[in-house]
């Protein structure tokens, strides 16, 4: 336990050591998720719509038999694959100009457990042509059923509209992964800076690597602390006495007779 503490505070102090370049990476990470979300990665919407998959009634009656139902839950998984099948995507390819050549990479069919309402879901980067795409795939399903199953049993619950967010990209979220990024990467290069620096810094690294106590240290001289004090000759002006100070004695001045 003690050794792990040691090693952790060792840890922690390399990175102490290392601020600035972990400041460095991790704005850098971040900065550069930032831009790559924001003016890089296109953005994706999604445009979703709903089908209900309704039992047959029993001929006079408005009674549902629970085999009906079970009828009904069992073709959900057939629908999903029609759904994604070249006899309803090719007719949604016709229909819609600017769709992709293969909608079926776009295009998610799901629906929950013993539930009889399947999801159509377009995730595309036009919101318009996505909607347009999620809507015709709804409307050819439901037309063609009645041909392919013998069967009239398929009502649209809920048809897409224009989205206004993109789901993708979260710049948020890529931003903060970004920001991870960036102070994993600057730990790894401050441990490897570290590692491969063998130099001494302090008397605990040399009591740890010769296993022999520290007498003394030398402290570090500066080479602007071994220059000469160079002192300053006082200016003749400081030297010479004024006329006017009261405690010099006015010189008297001799003159020379022949």
């Amino acid at each position: 336990m003690k050794s792990q503490t040691m090693l952790l505070s060792e840890i922690f102090g390399v990175l102490k050591k290392n601020m600035l370049l972990l400041f460095l990476m991790i704005l850098v990470g971040g900065g550069a998720a930032y831009y790559l979300s924001q003016y890089v990665i296109a953005p994706t919407y999604e445009a979703s719509t709903q089908v209900l998959i309704v039992p047959k009634e029993e001929a006079g009656t408005n009674v549902v038999d629970s085999s009906q139902v079970s009828s009904s839950l069992s073709l959900v998984n057939t629908y999903r694959v029609i759904m994604r099948s070249p006899a309803i995507l090719n007719e949604v390819q016709a229909r819609v100009a600017e769709a992709p050549k293969d909608i079926s990479e776009i295009l998610l069919v799901e629906s929950e457990e013993e539930s009889q309402v399947i999801n159509i879901v377009v995730e595309y980067g036009n919101p318009v042509v996505a909607t347009e795409i999620a809507n015709v795939i709804t409307r050819v399903f439901a037309s063609e059923i009645p041909d392919l199953m013998n069967i009239d049993n398929v009502r649209i619950l809920s048809e897409a509209v224009v989205p206004g967010e993109p789901i993708a990209p979260n710049i948020i979220m890529n931003t903060a992964i970004g920001l991870l990024a960036g102070f994993v990467v600057g730990g790894v290069l401050a441990l490897i800076r570290h590692t491969f620096d063998k130099r001494i810094h302090d008397e605990r690294e040399a009591e740890l690597i010769l296993a022999m106590p520290v007498i003394g240290s030398i402290p570090v001289i500066e080479k602007r602390d071994m220059n000469p004090k160079v002192v300053k000759p006082k200016t003749e002006a400081a030297k010479e006495p004024k006329g006017d100070d009261p405690h010099v004695p006015p010189v008297k001045e001799t003159r020379q007779t022949s």
